[in-house]
């Protein structure tokens, strides 16, 4: 492990791999990313990692609009193999007002997003397994689909690695040390590294980093639950992610023999992330599977696979914290994004290092300060993506 660096990265997950890897391309200099377990180990292997420019606010759309693009032709961008599956997604809905959609349709098109409105007469022709209400209409997005999240984050990890970036696992951080307001190093399990600049990528520990130097971030760490079933013949493999606006659940594939299904948002759950229950309880699967088996007729012939609990690390009001933070120079952040966080962490990395190197970003991401500003609104659509 190096004595010093440019650049400290805290989290291998898909922000911190994703960092790391911009960082490297744009030659910042010295880069260690610091994980404590292994690359990919965190929430970011739980994710359901869907990809969709369906938003209410326009950075969202235009940093997943990029990330998506760089999924398209991941192996000559980035090298290796995210799992990329690109089947469309399609949003069952009984309103196309954007807090119940959890989407603009008017900054949709202004940002050029590709989608179909689909009248009730027509539901059955992309989701046909499914029963439908009178009222439903559909919204399908060509270009969505999903990643394995974990192939993704250790792509990005290597990717940065052949840039020249230490990606070192299973080494902890314990402090940061400040001196007259100005970081000078990070302290570890394996020795001090000195740095000017540290970037915490610790997803659900992110609260803990900034704590380290004083900064109290207002994370809440919620437990999340998915459910795994075995894919009934019915549900073909060509058939789009199956997202329930009414139900507020999803349906998708995973690999040839399972589908999982979660809600969209969280639920309030707190939790410490070094000690939740990972498993998922009967009542929580019985939940979910009628809410499934209610939109899906070909999901009542399925048997529960099991499932897991996973962990989102939430700011109140949706918004992630990305960037310089605080007073503590060479503190930045990249946290705070469950729910939204996957999709999008390609292009984030590239925004934020764009800012480190001294440029500017081409997105703004100005929003997503800490503090926020004074004006500062929560996201249009946050009431929908709590589930309760």
């Amino acid at each position: 492990m190096r004595s010093t660096a440019d650049i400290v990265v805290i989290g291998a997950g898909a922000h911190g791999a994703g960092l790391a890897y911009h960082l490297a391309r744009a030659g910042a200099g010295s880069i260690v990313v610091l994980e404590k377990n292994f690359v990919a180990s965190g929430p970011t292997a739980k994710s359901g990692a869907l990809i969709r420019p369906m938003f209410a606010h326009e950075a969202y759309i235009k940093l997943v609009l990029e990330a998506t693009a760089m999924f398209e032709q991941w192996d000559e961008v980035v090298g290796g193999d995210a799992g990329f599956v690109q089947k469309g997604f399609f949003r069952i809905t009984n309103s196309l007002e954007k807090t119940h959609l959890g989407g603009d349709l008017d900054l949709m098109r202004k940002l050029q997003v590709p989608f179909e409105l689909v009248s009730n007469e027509l539901l059955a022709d992309y989701a046909p397994t499914s029963h439908f209400r009178g009222d439903e209409i559909g919204l399908m997005l060509p270009k969505g689909g999903y990643a394995d999240p974990v192939r993704t984050t250790v792509a990005l990890a290597n990717a940065a690695k052949r840039l020249g970036a230490d990606v070192v696992e299973g080494v902890g951080v314990t402090g940061i040390t400040v001196e007259h307001g100005r970081i000078v190093s990070v302290e570890t399990t394996e020795g001090s590294i000195g740095t000017r600049l540290v970037v915490n990528c610790a997803g659900s520990w992110c609260d803990r980093i900034a704590a380290l130097v004083g900064v109290e971030l207002p994370i809440e760490i919620h437990r999340n639950p998915t459910c795994l079933f075995s894919r009934p013949p019915a549900i073909d493999d060509d058939c789009p992610i199956l997202s329930d606006g009414v139900n507020q659940v999803y349906v998708r594939t995973v690999g040839d023999s399972i589908v999982r299904s979660a809600h969209f948002g969280w639920a309030p759950d707190l939790v410490d992330p070094d000690s939740y229950d990972e498993t998922i309880n009967r009542e929580t699967l019985q939940g979910l599977r009628d809410k499934v088996d209610r939109r899906c007729a070909a999901m009542r012939r399925s048997v529960s696979a099991g499932g897991f609990s996973a962990i989102y690390d939430m700011m109140p009001d949706c918004h992630p914290i990305v960037g310089k933070v605080s007073d503590i120079d060479g503190f930045w952040c990249n946290c705070g994004w469950s729910g939204n966080g996957f999709a999008s962490s390609p292009a984030v990395g590239r925004c934020l290092a764009t800012k480190i190197v001294g440029g500017e970003s081409d997105i703004d991401l100005s929003e997503f300060e800490w503090p926020r500003p004074a004006d500062g609104t929560a996201r249009p659509e946050s009431e929908w993506t709590t589930y309760r």
